[in-house]
């Protein structure tokens, strides 16, 4: 009885050739598909930021920023009080 559970299980299992041959057609899948997204990571990294060609676009939203990111920064190291000047 447990020989033919044996035989029967071996039958159910599918062939070790045509496993390894579906592991393989996978991994070469993967690799192309990996290989298609660094190339394009690369493309996207060797591309160049132009921050000029931006300001030139909106001059004026870049100067209120600026203006803004200066006060903020500003007012984060400001002391209490001015020198010289007294308490109320």
């Amino acid at each position: 009885m447990a020989f033919g559970r044996k035989e029967a299980h071996a039958l159910d299992k599918p062939d070790f050739a045509e496993q390894r041959e579906a592991l393989l057609q996978g991994i070469a899948r993967y690799q192309k598909e990996v290989r298609v997204a660094v190339h394009e990571l690369t493309g996207a990294a060797g591309s160049k930021l132009d921050v000029s060609e931006h300001i030139k676009k909106f001059p004026l939203t870049w100067a209120i920023g600026a203006f803004l990111v200066g006060v903020w920064l500003g007012s984060r190291g400001a002391p209490g009080h001015v020198a010289g000047q007294r308490r109320p």
